[in-house]
Formats: structure tokens, sequence, C-alpha cells
């Protein structure tokens, strides 16, 4: 499995996803901070998982990758993102056939309305939404391509 962790930070989930998808599976990891690509170039230098991961530095309104992924994880982020249009398109793309992206939002920075809204959008994206996971403090949605 290949498993895109954008807007990684310091890659608190990025080493757990790597352990997670096993030798043969790979974790590409996208920022726009190159001190949070550094930090996490720090936390794995020397690991069994470092050849798992790719860091990746984003643009500030592209990701661009290439490489196409079977789960994209959005934590705490998609609301910082000035064109959410243009973002979920762009995920989409990466996004083989049946593929998830799990997105995750602050219920203290989205409103229910606003979260609710955005799920809607990418129903018009070709997006199915699947489940709302519970994770405290946060509004949830899986969706699949």
């Amino acid at each position: 499995m290949t498993v895109l962790d954008v807007g990684c930070g310091p890659g608190f989930f990025t080493v757990a996803i790597a352990e997670l998808v096993g030798r043969n599976g790979k974790v590409l990891a996208a920022d726009l901070q190159e001190g949070m690509l550094q930090k996490l170039q720090q936390k794995i230098r020397g690991t069994e998982i470092e050849e798992r991961i790719k860091l990746h530095k984003s643009e500030q309104n592209k990701i661009g990758i290439t490489e196409k992924v079977d789960f994209i994880l959005a934590f705490y982020m998609v609301h910082e993102v000035p064109n959410q249009e243009n973002f979920i398109n762009e995920l989409k793309s990466f996004l083989n056939p049946g593929g998830l992206i799990f997105i995750v939002e602050p219920k203290f920075h989205v409103s229910k309305k606003a979260f609710e809204e955005m799920v809607k959008k990418v129903g018009s994206y070709g997006l199915t939404s699947i489940e709302n996971p519970k994770l405290p403090l946060s509004r949830t949605v899986l969706l699949k391509n």
C-alpha cells in the first residue's frame, strides 16, 4: 500500500503509518514547511522505516506529487487550505480507483455546518462519503474514490 500523509508536520502519523504499511509499503510525507520535513528526517534517520518514507516539499498551492496512492490522510489541515476545491481535486488525481481519503478537522476551528458543506462538495468531485469515524474533538469523513 502507498499512503500520502499530506500536511505531515514532524511526522507524528507518518511513522505509525510506515510501520503499518510494512516492508513492501511506502509513505509519501508531504508538507509546506521545510523545517517540519527536517524534523521528520531526523526522527527516522537510521531506522528500519526510513526507506519506506519519501519526504516531499509541497508548494503553496500545490502538493505536487506524481505517484498514485491507495490512502490519503489529511489531519487537521484542510481548513487551512485557501482553495479547497483545487486541493480535493488534486488529492483525487493521486488516488487509485477504490482508494480512500481520511479527512480529520478540529471541532474548535471548523463548525459542523462548514464541515458538512465541505463533505457535500466533495461528492460533486466524484468521491463518496462512506463513514464518519469518531475521534475526540474532531470532525471526520472517510471518502472513497
